[in-house]
């Protein structure tokens, strides 16, 4: 059942209220502003295992993983740094400023056809760098990034906290660029671009779901893999999911806490092949298939190459193509 959360967002120094300061559950659709007093009023599902956000131009954000339903939650905001200073620390690092950006978009928003469908509305706010001895590029953004995704219809405010590509091989002119992995971290918040998404949007959508890092964990905690089109391998011998994979329900709850014993290799629908490997005993997965630690559950082929673009709000309603515009939810997502 949802609950309602209120609070006040001010100034941490001067305790002035924030106004128009951002608040909402990462990686939802979920989300508001402050008003002229700083003060907000939002929904929550206690079924969601994700992060309150508050943030502000200019300030650290904060990511809150408990609060009170029950109470007015004071929330201090302090300024950061200024990180434009790092531009005149780097100087030049011997990568253009345009290969850099190429590099950053092809790695963050992807190569597929959702991630180049993707536009950085302030790009300029982005401060890369390449480290030459460790053949790393890094990047940090001055403000939260603005995305525009026209292949799914969503606006996406990205907090982006750390990027990192990290290469194998550098060729000197630079023709060659071998990937060894790429690791990215922060908070995201999910706007429609369509009041009621379109039937076109809404198959989109839908095949951008089918097969995702989403499908697979709402999947896997409702332990219907193979009806959902998800083979299960160790090595190259098909085994039935319960033999690698232990789920431990927890009561009064819809969340799951599963472990893997081996390196899983996966294949969707007959062709789609993947990875997927737990570095810790046991991860989270709750009722909207949001998992943690993400860090330490790691993917590989075709669901490791998924990126931001081909990423869709937890709160996601996957709806059937003959739905009507009447059956969508009120955020639309």
């Amino acid at each position: 059942m949802a609950q309602e959360i209120q609070g006040v967002v001010r100034d941490g120094d001067t305790n002035l209220p924030l106004e128009s300061a951002s608040v909402y559950f990462d990686n939802t659709t979920i989300g508001t502003i402050t008003d002229n007093k700083g003060a907000f009023s939002l929904e929550w599902n206690p079924e969601i295992n994700s992060s309150l956000i508050i943030s502000y131009l200019g300030y650290e954000s904060i990511r809150m993983g408990e609060f009170d339903t029950e109470a007015i939650n004071e929330i201090y905001l302090f300024e950061s740094e200024n990180v434009l200073d790092e531009v005149v620390l780097y100087g030049d690092d011997g990568w253009s400023r345009e290969l850099k950006i190429n590099e950053f978009r092809k790695h963050y928003l992807g190569d597929s056809f959702n991630g180049k469908s993707c536009e950085i509305l302030n790009e300029d706010d982005l401060i890369l760098h390449y480290d030459k001895r460790r053949k790393r590029l890094t990047a940090k953004s001055a403000a939260p990034i603005e995305i525009i995704n026209r292949g799914l219809q969503y606006q996406v405010t990205a907090d982006l906290k750390s990027f990192e590509i990290n290469y194998n091989f550098v060729s000197k002119n630079k023709k060659r660029l071998n990937v060894n992995y790429v690791y990215y971290a922060g908070a995201n918040f999910y706007r429609s671009l369509q009041k009621q998404p379109t039937k076109i949007t809404i198959e989109k959508r839908v095949n951008t779901y089918n097969g995702s890092v989403l499908h697979f964990m709402r999947s896997l905690s409702k332990q219907n893999l193979r009806n959902e089109g998800f083979r299960i391998y160790v090595g190259n011998s098909e085994v039935h999911p319960r033999r690698s994979i232990k789920i431990r329900k927890i009561e009064d709850s819809n969340g799951v806490y599963v472990s893997l014993k081996d390196r899983l290799n996966i294949i969707y629908r007959g062709s789609r092949q993947s990875s997927v490997e737990s570095f810790v005993d046991e991860f989270f997965i709750d009722s909207f298939g949001n998992h943690s630690p993400t860090e330490d559950v790691r993917f590989g082929g075709d669901l490791g190459e998924q990126r931001m673009g081909d990423t869709l709000p937890l709160d996601y309603v996957k709806l059937k193509m003959k739905s009507s515009s009447s059956s969508l939810n009120k955020n639309g997502n």
